[in-house]
C-alpha cells in the first residue's frame, strides 16, 4: 500500500510538472535561444548591411483575453488566418487597439504569486476578464536558393513578456527577458520561395515578476524583427576595448573576435582583421589567424592587439571616436564578412571616493530615461531618440539612466557620437515585493532569470564607449540573485563599474535616492568609502523641480559626491489610439483607459512632455547643469568657473549684453558654441547668467490729482475723469467703470489660496492649509473710512490676523493698492500665497510685462528666467499640464499689462493669469475638462509658495521658499489703464 500511495504521488508529481507552463517556470528561459552578443553592426549603417533582411511592417494579428481562448494550431501553414485583423511590427498592440494599457508603479498588474500570473484577481482588475492575454501574429516572407545556402537567423530586438515561434508549422523556440534581443538559427525550418512565420506572444510570464518597473505595461513585438542572412562561417561576438595608459600618451586595443561555424565542413585558412580609422586619414590594423579551426557548430575566438598613439580621448564633453571594421578574410585577403562599428578611448575608474573618468572628477548631469512614445507605446522611432538626446545636450545633461532596462541599441550610438555618459540597466526590478526584499532576491529558483538580465546587458552593450556604469537594476532584491548578478557583470567586464541601488555591497558606488539638499550633504559626508549620487532625484512631476540649484551648490562642493540624475525625461503620456490610429491628441494617464489597478498620474512626471515639448522646468535643468558659472566680483569683474573637465571656456564665445529697462540696467553674458554640433548650431547658448548692475527704484510717489470717495449705500464711490471706482463696505474694489464700460467682471479682494501642484498635494498641502481657503471671504470688517483721497479698510481673518487696505485713488482712473498683513496667533499655517485676485473680461487675451521669463517661474525655480519684456497670448502664459495643477506663475514682475489694463509694483510682484478660475482647475482631470473663456482670472501676488523639488510622496518645499503665516506681510501696487508704448 506505502508502495502504491508513493508510485501514485509520483505520476501526480510528473503531470503536474508537465501542466506547468513555460511561462509559468523560471527554470525555463528561452528555448533554442542562440547566445547574447554583441551588437554586430552600429544601427544607423544597418540599411547599408547586406546581411540584414527587415521584417518590420504589417502583420496579420489576433488577440485573445486569456490562453484559453488563443487559437492554439493557428501556426499551422493551413490554418486560415485570412480574415484576421492587422498591426503594425514594431509596435504594441495596445497602441493599436487591442486590449487596456495599464499604467502602474510599484504593484504588479496581475496577482502577486510567483510564478504564476494567472491567479484569480479581484473582480475589478482588467486582468480578471484578461487573464494573461495572448497576440497571435502572422507573417510571410520570401527567402531565394542564395539564402538557404547561408546562416539564417532570427532577431527580435524585444518582445513583451514571452513568446513561442513556428516557421512553416515547425515549433522553433520560446523566450522570456523582454527588453533584450532573442535570436534563433531557422535556416532548417526555412525554405525557397514563400515562409509562414508565427508568433505567440504572452502579456505576462514569470518574467513579468523581474520587469516590475514604473511604466505602461504595454505587449506585443515592439522592437524591430529582422532575418540575418550570414555566411556559415561567421563573426558571432566581438569585443572592443581601448584603455589608455597611465600618462594617456597611448591607447592599447584589444578585440575577442568569435566565430561561429555552422556549416558541415570544417574551415581552414581564415583571419579576422580589426582596422581601426584615425583623424589624420591613416589606419591603425592588426590581423589574426584563426590558429584553431571550428568544426561543426563550434566556435573559436581571435584575440587581436594593436595601439594607438596621442589618442583623443572619449568624454561626454569630447566624444572622440575612432571608427573601426571588424572583418573575416581568407588567407588571400578576401572578405567573408565585414561589420562597421566605433571605439572610445577612455577609463572609468573608482578611487577611494571619487569617481573619475580620465583620469578627471566628473560631475554627473543626469537624468532617467524611459523608452516612450505617446502613439507607439514602448517603440520608438530614430526621430524621437535623436530629438531626445538633441534636447538632453541642449539642457547641459551628459548623464543618462536607462531605466530600467536596456533600450534599442541606436539610441547607445546616439549617446556614442553625441557624447552622453550612460548607466545602462538591466531589465532587473521587483519593487512590487518591497525594496531591497529578500523574497526576490533569495528565491534561487529566480537566480537563473537574474543572472540572464545581466548577462544580456553586458553583452550586447559592451562596445558602446558611452556606457560607463552596469546597473544591476533597481529596486530589486537583496541577497545571493545579486550577488550571482554582480559576479556575472565582473566576469564579463572589468573596465566599468557595477552599480545597484537595493544592495550597495554589489555597487562601487553609494545610492540615496530623494533626499533633501542638507540630507544629501549630511549623508555623503557619512560615507567614506565610496563614491556618492543620486539615480534618482528632482522628481519632476508636474509642476516641480525647485531647488535645483540648491542640490547643486552641495554636489559641486563634495569631490565624492559623483552626480544625480531626474526623475524623469519624458511624461509617460498616451494618446488614445484605435488600430493604429490616433483618436485623440489629449494625453491620457492612468485609469483613462479603465485599467485597474492604476496610479493615475504619477507616470506625467517628465522634463519633457509625450510630445517632447519641454516644460518650464527642462530650462531650469538647463540653467542649473550648465558648464560654465559667471560670478559678478565687487569690483564689477566677471569671473568664470568651469564645470567641465575637458572644455576650456575659450572654446566657447562669451557675449556680454547691458540692456537697460526702464530705470533698470541688467547685464546678461552668455557663453555659445563656436562651432556646429550634431546638436546644435553654432551660436546656441550654452550657459548664460543675468547680473543687475542697476536696480529698479520702483516708486518713490504716487503724484497725480486726487479724487475723493463718498460713502453710498453700495459702498465708497470716487468719481474719475471717465468713470468711477467703487469699493464695497467688504473691503473690496467691486466696480472700476471706464468709458461707462465696466472693467472687473469680478471683486479685487485678498485672496491667499492657491490650487496644489502635484508635490504638494502628496504632501497634503490643502489639508495643512485648508483654514486659508476661504479666509478672505470669511474676513471680519472692524471699519471702513476715507481719510483724505485714500479709502481705508481695517478687517480680521479668521486665522488670527489682522489685515489692513489702503486704496490710494486719483482722478484719472488710477488706484493704489496697499494691504497690510500683522497676525495675532502665533500658530498660523503656511500662506499659499500673499495677495489679492481679480476677474476681468474674457477678451482680455493679450499679455505684456516686464518681470522674469518667458517661461512660468516660481521663487524656488526662477534662475532660469532672466529679467526682460515680454509678449505673449494668454493661452502661452498659462502652462497646461497634462494633470491640471496650479500653474503659470511670473516672479520679480515690475509691471504688467494685460488688455488696457496696467499694473505697476512697488516691489516685484509674482502674477498668474487663466482664462479660468481655481475652482475650474481643481475640479479637472484634464486640461480639456477646464471650462475656459468666461472671463480672465489674474493673482496679483507679492510672493507665492514654491512649487517643490524633492519628491512627489511627501517632501515638502524647503522652508525659505514657504510664506510664514505668523510673520507680518506688505505690499503695493498700482492698477491704470492704457499699455506701455
Amino acid at each position: 500500500m506505502k508502495r502504491f500511495i508513493i508510485i501514485l504521488a509520483s505520476m501526480l508529481a510528473i503531470t503536474e510538472q508537465a501542466q506547468v507552463h513555460d511561462w509559468e517556470n523560471p527554470a525555463v528561459l528561452g528555448i533554442n535561444k542562440l547566445p547574447y552578443h554583441a551588437t554586430l553592426q552600429l544601427p544607423s549603417k544597418e540599411k547599408e548591411c547586406k546581411e540584414i533582411v527587415s521584417l518590420d511592417g504589417q502583420w496579420l494579428f489576433h488577440w485573445s483575453r486569456n490562453p484559453e481562448e488563443r487559437p492554439i494550431d493557428f501556426y499551422r501553414e493551413d490554418y486560415d488566418v485570412s480574415q484576421w485583423g492587422t498591426i503594425t511590427v514594431p509596435g504594441n498592440w495596445q497602441t493599436q487597439g487591442y486590449g487596456t494599457p495599464i499604467y502602474i508603479n510599484i504593484n504588479y498588474p496581475f496577482v502577486r504569486n510567483r510564478p504564476s500570473v494567472t491567479s484569480e484577481p479581484p473582480k475589478d482588475w482588467t486582468a480578471y476578464e484578461n487573464r494573461n492575454p495572448v497576440g497571435s501574429y502572422v507573417t510571410f516572407f520570401d527567402v531565394t536558393k542564395e539564402m538557404l545556402s547561408k546562416n539564417l537567423i532570427l532577431h527580435f530586438g524585444g518582445v513583451h513578456s514571452a513568446f513561442y515561434l513556428w516557421i512553416n508549422g515547425q515549433k522553433v523556440g520560446y523566450s522570456q527577458n523582454s527588453m533584450s534581443p532573442a535570436e534563433f538559427d531557422v535556416t532548417k525550418y526555412l525554405r525557397a520561395g514563400k515562409n509562414r512565420l508565427a508568433v505567440e506572444v504572452y502579456r505576462w510570464s514569470d518574467g513579468s515578476y523581474l520587469e516590475d518597473q514604473d511604466m505602461w505595461r504595454l505587449s506585443g513585438i515592439f522592437r524591430p524583427v529582422q532575418l540575418w542572412v550570414r555566411p556559415l562561417v561567421h563573426i558571432s561576438d566581438y569585443h572592443v576595448t581601448a584603455e589608455p595608459n597611465s600618462d594617456y600618451s597611448k591607447a592599447t586595443v584589444r578585440a575577442t573576435v568569435s566565430l561561429c561555424n555552422t556549416g558541415k565542413k570544417k574551415v581552414k585558412n581564415l583571419q579576422v582583421a580589426l582596422k581601426i580609422s584615425q583623424r589624420d586619414g591613416s589606419f591603425v590594423t592588426s590581423v589574426g589567424d584563426v590558429t584553431k579551426e571550428p568544426s561543426l557548430c563550434d566556435t573559436t575566438t581571435v584575440e587581436l592587439t594593436c595601439t594607438i598613439e596621442k589618442p583623443l580621448l572619449w568624454s561626454a564633453e569630447k566624444p572622440n571616436l575612432y571608427p573601426f571594421s571588424i572583418e573575416l578574410q581568407d588567407r588571400k585577403g578576401n572578405i567573408i564578412e565585414h561589420f562597421d562599428y566605433h571605439l572610445g578611448v577612455k577609463k572609468v575608474e573608482v578611487i577611494g571616493e571619487v569617481f573619475k573618468i580620465n583620469g578627471k572628477n566628473v560631475k554627473l548631469r543626469g537624468v532617467n530615461r524611459h523608452d516612450h512614445h505617446p502613439k507607439t507605446g514602448r517603440y520608438v522611432d530614430d526621430a524621437t531618440y535623436e530629438e531626445d538626446i538633441r534636447l538632453m545636450k541642449q539642457a547641459n545633461i551628459n548623464f543618462l539612466r536607462t531605466s530600467h532596462y536596456p533600450d534599442r541599441e541606436y539610441l547607445y550610438e546616439l549617446c556614442d557620437r553625441w557624447g552622453i555618459y550612460v548607466m545602462d540597466e538591466a531589465n532587473h526590478e521587483t519593487h512590487g515585493y518591497g525594496y531591497a526584499n529578500q523574497v526576490m532576491g533569495e528565491d534561487l529558483s529566480f537566480q537563473k532569470a537574474h543572472v540572464d538580465r545581466a548577462e544580456a546587458l553586458v553583452k550586447r552593450d559592451f562596445n558602446h564607449p558611452s556606457v560607463i556604469l552596469w546597473s544591476l537594476g533597481n529596486e530589486g532584491g537583496v541577497g545571493p540573485n545579486i550577488e550571482a548578478m554582480y559576479n556575472k557583470v565582473r566576469e564579463l567586464d572589468t573596465t566599468r563599474p557595477p552599480f545597484y541601488d537595493s544592495d550597495r555591497r554589489y555597487s562601487a558606488i553609494w545610492d540615496d535616492s530623494y533626499l533633501y539638499p542638507d540630507d544629501l550633504r549630511k549623508n555623503a559626508e557619512a560615507v567614506k568609502d565610496k563614491p556618492f549620487m543620486m539615480r534618482e532625484y528632482a522628481h519632476a512631476m508636474g509642476n516641480s523641480c525647485g531647488n535645483l540649484q540648491e542640490y547643486w551648490d552641495v554636489i559641486y562642493a563634495d569631490s565624492s559626491i559623483c552626480g544625480a540624475a531626474i526623475w524623469d525625461w519624458v511624461d509617460q503620456g498616451l494618446y488614445r489610439s484605435e488600430k493604429g490610429e490616433v483618436k485623440s491628441e489629449e494625453f491620457l494617464y492612468g485609469g483613462d483607459f479603465g485599467d485597474k489597478p492604476n496610479d493615475g498620474p504619477f507616470c506625467i512626471n517628465g522634463l519633457i512632455g509625450p510630445d517632447r515639448k519641454p516644460h518650464p522646468h527642462y530650462y531650469e535643468v538647463q540653467y542649473v547643469y550648465q558648464p560654465l558659472q559667471f560670478v559678478r566680483d565687487a569690483d564689477g569683474t566677471i569671473r568664470t568657473i568651469n564645470r567641465d573637465c575637458f572644455t576650456d571656456p575659450s572654446d566657447y564665445e562669451i557675449i556680454r549684453d547691458t540692456i537697460e529697462y526702464d530705470d533698470e540696467t541688467v547685464l546678461n553674458v552668455y557663453a555659445r558654441l563656436r562651432h556646429d554640433t550634431p546638436w546644435a548650431q553654432k551660436g546656441f547658448v550654452v550657459a548664460r547668467e543675468q547680473f543687475v548692475l542697476q536696480p529698479s527704484q520702483f516708486f518713490l510717489a504716487f503724484a497725480g490729482r486726487d479724487t475723493v470717495a463718498e460713502e453710498t449705500d453700495e459702498g465708497f464711490v470716487a468719481p474719475t475723469e471717465n468713470g468711477s471706482i467703487t469699493i464695497s463696505k467688504t473691503g473690496a474694489l467691486t466696480s472700476w467703470i471706464v468709458n461707462g464700460k465696466e472693467m472687473l467682471q469680478a471683486p479685487l479682494e485678498p485672496y491667499f489660496w492657491k490650487p496644489e501642484n502635484d508635490n504638494q498635494s502628496a504632501a497634503h498641502f490643502a489639508e495643512r492649509t485648508a483654514v486659508w481657503k476661504d479666509a478672505a471671504d470669511k474676513r471680519t470688517i472692524k471699519s471702513i473710512r476715507v481719510e483724505g483721497r485714500q479709502v481705508i479698510a481695517e478687517m480680521s481673518l479668521p486665522v488670527g490676523a489682522d489685515l489692513r487696505l489702503t486704496y490710494d485713488l486719483k482722478a484719472d482712473g488710477r488706484i493704489m493698492v496697499d494691504m497690510d498683513y500683522q497676525p495675532t496667533a502665533t500658530n498660523i499655517p503656511l500662506m499659499p500665497k500673499f495677495g489679492m485676485r481679480m476677474r476681468l473680461p474674457a477678451d482680455y487675451t493679450q499679455i505684456k510685462y516686464y518681470g522674469r521669463g518667458p517661461w512660468e517661474n516660481y521663487p524656488d525655480r526662477k534662475r532660469s528666467a532672466f529679467l526682460g519684456e515680454y509678449e505673449m497670448p494668454l493661452s502661452d502664459y498659462e502652462t497646461e499640464y497634462i494633470h491640471p495643477q496650479d500653474n503659470g506663475n511670473r516672479c520679480d514682475i515690475r509691471w504688467f499689462e494685460i488688455g488696457n489694463i496696467r499694473i505697476d509694483g512697488w516691489q516685484p510682484l509674482c502674477i498668474r493669469a487663466w482664462d479660468y478660475g481655481e475652482e475650474d482647475l481643481e475640479n479637472a482631470r484634464h486640461p480639456q475638462d477646464i471650462p475656459r473663456g468666461r472671463f480672465v482670472n489674474l493673482n496679483i501676488d507679492l510672493d507665492i509658495h514654491g512649487v517643490g523639488g524633492a519628491d512627489t510622496w511627501g517632501k515638502r518645499t524647503l522652508p525659505q521658499y514657504t510664506i510664514d503665516g505668523n510673520q507680518p506681510h506688505h505690499y503695493a501696487f498700482i492698477i491704470s489703464l492704457g499699455r506701455r508704448k
